[in-house]
């Protein structure tokens, strides 16, 4: 509290009680907000749980041990990737795959090679990116990413029950994975007509990764307009 005017001259504890009493109400209620902190909300509160909670996958990849030649043909491949020279990254990774077939990550990016390249054929497109996606969480289990892309896969194949369970092993492998939240309240709220789990993922997405895009809040804001007319037609319902 800002007292420091007051006792400039070290007065006895009595003065100090009067002197504090003749403050202005409104500049003593000012000093008493500032002391207290707001509470966190409910969302506040499970997002900061969250980020709390580790990253399975990536504490189970620092334990590895990968020489610095893989390392570098994996970097190497990756930048051919980001330059546009698919076709050559692909048989890097490809050889990669056949020297390490336990590198999640080498069969993660040939899946999403395919889903990049231009492919009338989405039948086929879907069965070459299972075949890799599955390598890619049998090598490893944790890899939150193969998750949420094998899960976006069987969504689009209209196996919803299967890409919903997909979707929860990212989250459960990494539980802070923003856009897990945002691919399952899709899945939730498009597919599966659970509106208020989808409200809730849409939210927890938008505190996780601060996204504050007009697109994002219209889906908030109709949600919950959606949800309050059905509460309405079921109150309505019970009376009748």
């Amino acid at each position: 509290m800002k007292f420091t005017n007051i006792i400039l001259s070290l007065m006895s504890l009595a003065l100090l009680n009067s002197c504090s009493s003749l403050l202005p109400f409104d500049e003593t209620e000012k000093n008493v907000s500032e002391a207290v902190e707001e509470p966190l909300t409910t969302l506040q509160t499970k997002v900061n749980t969250l980020q709390a909670l580790p990253n399975l996958y990536k504490t189970q990849t620092k334990k590895d041990k990968t020489s610095d030649q893989t390392l570098n043909q994996f970097q190497g491949a990756l930048l051919l990737k980001q330059q546009g020279k698919l076709s050559l990254a692909r048989e890097r990774f490809i050889a990669l795959s056949e020297q390490h077939p336990n590198l999640s990550g080498v069969w993660l990016q040939l899946a999403l090679l395919v889903k990049q390249q231009d492919n009338d054929d989405m039948q086929q497109q879907h069965k070459d990116m299972t075949r890799y996606l599955n390598n890619a969480i049998s090598a490893n289990p944790l890899n939150y990413l193969a998750h949420n892309e094998f899960a976006l896969v069987l969504r689009q194949q209209g196996q919803f029950q299967q890409a919903l369970s997909h979707y929860e092993l990212a989250i459960k492998s990494w539980p802070a994975f923003a856009v897990g939240y945002l691919n399952r309240g899709i899945l939730y709220d498009l597919y599966m007509g659970r509106k208020s789990l989808a409200l809730v993922d849409y939210e927890l997405y938008q505190a996780l990764s601060d996204d504050n895009s007009r697109q994002l809040k219209g889906w908030i804001i109709d949600l919950k307009r959606q949800i309050k007319s059905d509460q309405a037609v079921t109150q309505a319902g019970a009376m009748l």
